[in-house]
């Protein structure tokens, strides 16, 4: 009852948590400020939110948290919240007719067009709730600032962070804009946007409505970095009577000291950017330049392959160096079962082993024989050795007899080894044949790939951001791996990979030559050898069939061993080759599946620096 309990909880909990998840992104961010003559500030801002959320919390704060106290306002006052999804981002937001939100005590998500407001210490948060699914939705908070201009002996001052030190989302696409009581054209008009690490912004004077108006923008805005604009103007803009901070001293020098000192640490912060930018990316275009440089190289060199003498599509003559299966080294680099169905074919034309045909079984099935081992090699003598001592007995070997083996638990792991060995050793038979030139380019590989990711750590040091720095690690990758995998086969390679490949073009056509054009009906039974190494035992098998019945066979003294008495021979072995290496590695993979884990305990198995400074702030982030 208990578990069923935990199911139903289970089951309830994770989908309501899933739905919980939020996904989004601030596109844009826009601020439109106008300083008023009292003193007061009158802000708008519309926070457009795109993605998958609930809603979208703001906290505004009007005590800046670090900093001069006087830059403080006194209150918010005139709060008000609207949205609605839309389409695109402009300033013409805050003129249109944009729903406002209530305010409720309380709210749930999936609950649109509300908000609850709490108060905070120095300010308020505001939890807006409109929820969206790949939509974008645009928050507007219009409110008053309370006392924000300082009146000094010689200017008026407004420093304000507009964005907080807790704003917990990245901002793409900021734009604020701050509107002067008036026209300012004399000297007292200076201004400044800072930021803690952004740098990337600009700050310009612009005319907003006819009065003096300065802008500030940045694609983007990193989480927690505080955005300040500064200002001093004209005291004619304001009305003394109204203003409340007075701060009685001269203090246009020592903004002007203080924000150039922001200045020279903000630009020093840019040379050492710069020379970490010109470090890693130096290093990154080298290594890129040397990569590909490097890389063409080892493929025009190494790689690619040579053209061949042999230029003919056919070819009917055997090249007797090595044994059949050894073609497949040479095609694939690899031993497949067709080479293990060619060997054995080959080894019954050679007579060293005997075949015949079991009657009444309910599958085609052929019993082996082995009549001797003269004149084999070593590779064939692993093979008879597998076929005749593990797999049969008493010199004698059935097809049937080699699935069983295959497939029997007890077995198959036998099996496997011993085909294993005998793959090893074609594969050896292949390369003393040198038909591959030697690797020579794993060292630069181990290079490149070490050097890609140290690279790599390094531009993450420097904070160098770049495609191309992101690339340099896995190219390093790509290319060690690719000086383990690529082959180029050396001038003997080459030219027997040439010519057997035309004599597997004359296999596969065999069946469209006149009979006047094929070769001697002695040689038939080793063109089925072959013809196997290269998956065409069905097709040549039956095209000789065909060609047989158009041949008066007693006139010859030969009467070929696959063919005529004894059909399909080459794709019954082939079949069943096939069908035992497959289920050989079927079992021993579920065996190891099933087997226990190890264990190891013994128990078995443009903007200058200095933002954050001002008065006001507060964070926000979605829900």
């Amino acid at each position: 009852m208990k578990k069923l309990l935990w199911l139903i909880t289970l089951l309830l909990v994770f989908p309501l948590a899933s739905r919980a998840d939020v996904d989004y992104d601030i596109e844009h961010y826009y601020i439109q400020a106008e300083i008023l003559a009292n003193g007061d500030m009158n802000v708008q801002e519309a926070i457009f939110v795109d993605g998958e959320f609930n809603g979208y919390e703001r906290d505004i704060l009007y005590a800046g948290e670090y900093g001069d106290t006087l830059t403080n306002a006194s209150a918010i006052e005139n709060l008000k919240i609207y949205g609605q999804i839309v389409n695109q981002a402009d300033f013409q937001i805050f003129k249109a007719n944009v729903p406002e939100f209530q305010n409720v005590y309380t709210a749930m998500n999936g609950d649109k067009g509300k908000y609850i407001l709490t108060n905070i210490t120095d300010g308020y948060r505001m939890r807006m709730y409109y929820p969206a699914n790949d939509a974008m939705v645009v928050f507007v908070i219009k409110y008053t600032l309370k006392d924000v201009v300082i009146s000094h002996n010689d200017v008026a001052e407004m420093r304000w962070n507009f964005i907080g030190w807790d704003f917990a989302d990245d901002l793409y696409d900021l734009q604020i804009k701050v509107k002067l009581p008036g026209i300012d054209e004399s000297d007292n008009f200076r201004f400044w946007a800072n930021a803690q690490t952004n740098l990337m912004g600009e700050v310009e004077k612009t005319t907003i409505d006819g009065a003096t108006g300065i802008y500030a923008h940045s694609e983007k805005i990193d989480a927690y970095d505080p955005v300040t604009i500064r200002t001093t103007f004209a005291k004619s803009l304001i009305d003394e009577g109204k203003v409340t901070k007075h701060s009685n001293r001269d203090a246009l020098s020592d903004i002007l000291a203080e924000e150039q000192i922001n200045a020279d640490n903000a630009n020093a912060l840019r040379k050492e950017i710069k020379i970490k930018y010109i470090i890693g990316m130096g290093t990154t275009i080298a290594f890129l330049v040397g990569l590909v440089i490097t890389w063409i190289y080892t493929y025009l060199v190494h790689d690619k392959e040579r053209k061949p003498k042999f230029q003919l599509k056919y070819n009917r003559e055997f090249i007797d160096d090595y044994n059949v299966e050894v073609i497949d080294y040479l095609f694939h680099k690899n031993i497949t079962p067709n080479a293990l169905s060619a060997a054995i074919l080959n080894l019954i034309y050679k007579k060293n082993i005997s075949f015949t045909e079991i009657p009444d079984s309910k599958k085609k099935d052929y019993q082996f024989t082995l009549v001797t081992k003269d004149n084999l090699n070593e590779t064939e003598n692993i093979l008879v050795d597998f076929l005749f001592t593990k797999v049969g007995h008493d010199n004698v070997f059935t097809t049937q007899d080699l699935k069983k083996y295959a497939s029997g638990t007890k077995t198959c792991n036998t099996f496997m080894s011993s085909y294993t060995k005998w793959q090893n050793a074609v594969k050896k038979d292949g390369e003393q044949q040198g038909f591959f030139e030697s690797k020579t380019m794993i060292v630069p590989g181990i290079l490149f790939l070490i050097f890609g990711w140290l690279i790599f750590v390094l531009n993450r040091s420097l904070e160098v951001e770049s495609i191309l720095s992101y690339t340099t690690g896995f190219l390093g990758v790509a290319y060690f791996l690719y000086t383990l995998t690529f082959t180029k086969k050396t001038e003997k390679g080459i030219e027997h990979y040439a010519q057997w490949q035309a004599f597997k073009n004359f296999l596969n056509d065999f069946g469209t030559f006149e009979l006047k054009e094929l070769p001697e009906i002695t040689l038939w039974d080793r063109y089925l050898v072959y013809a196997t190494i290269f998956g065409l035992a069905d097709k040549v098998e039956k095209a000789m069939n065909v060609r047989i019945k158009e041949i008066d066979i007693d006139n010859y003294d030969y009467t070929p061993i696959f063919i005529y008495n004894h059909v399909n021979i080459g794709n019954t072995i082939n079949s069943s080759i096939s069908s035992a290496v497959n289920s050989a590695q079927a079992t021993v993979s579920r065996q190891n599946a099933s087997s226990s884990f190890s264990s190891g305990s013994g128990f078995g198995g443009g903007f200058s620096g200095g933002g954050g400074f001002g008065g006001g702030g507060g964070g926000g982030h979605g829900f």
